[in-house]
């Protein structure tokens, strides 16, 4: 697995996720259940957010741990994607940056995955 420490901007993200997407035919990102205030709005605002991808969700999954983290307590929900042309844009549209996957405005631990 490779961790990426430095936060990727700009030009250069946009080529690391075009990278990716020749090595990769997935990616999850991550909305921990315990900073949520309420749940059903926070998934709505998720729901609403992959409107333009959401024929290319694999699967949401209640997990307390996946590739880059384990909680101590608590759960998350995991969304998995396909990697392919529309959800590369679509990682590409929504940032500009590796590190701005991160909540309130984007869901979190933002990850790619070999199979």
């Amino acid at each position: 697995m490779l961790m990426i420490t430095e936060n990727v901007k700009g030009k250069r993200y946009k080529q690391l996720i075009n990278l990716l997407s020749k090595h990769c035919d997935s990616f999850a990102f991550v909305e921990n259940r315990q900073m949520m205030e309420i749940e059903e709005e926070r998934l709505a605002y998720i729901d609403n957010l992959i409107t333009d991808i959401e024929g290319h969700l694999l699967e949401r999954k209640i997990q307390r741990e996946w590739e880059t983290t384990k909680l101590a307590g608590g759960t998350a929900f995991v969304f998995y994607f396909q990697l392919n042309n529309t959800t590369r844009q679509f990682l590409k549209e929504r940032s500009n940056s590796l590190f701005d996957w991160i909540s309130p405005e984007l869901p979190e631990d933002l990850m790619d995955r070999l199979h």
